[in-house]
């Protein structure tokens, strides 16, 4: 997979979203897409995903993507009209 200068995968070039995080994936897709819809949401956890491609430790990459796609959705859902509640419990985060 090529990268571009800034460290993130070359354009056309995106990180999988498999195994662990295929569960995320539909995790937010299940969450986000009625009030944002599924283009949105599948944009944000790939830009998110695509930052940890060469990651050289993978566990904890579904949580990253988890925490950070997850605060970029809610504050999209904010920004038009659909605030949605934070997300709580210890697996949530």
């Amino acid at each position: 997979m090529a990268r571009s200068s800034g460290g993130s995968p070359a354009a056309g070039s995106h990180a999988p979203l498999t195994g662990d995080l295929s569960v995320v994936v539909g995790s937010l897709h299940e969450k986000y897409d009625d009030p944002l819809g599924p283009v949105l949401v599948d944009s944000e956890i790939q830009q998110v995903a695509d930052r940890f491609t060469h990651a050289r430790i993978r566990a904890f990459v579904p949580l990253f993507v988890r925490r950070y796609a997850g605060a970029s959705l809610r504050d999209h859902s904010a920004r038009r009209g659909h605030p949605l509640p934070a997300a709580q419990g210890p697996g949530s985060r």
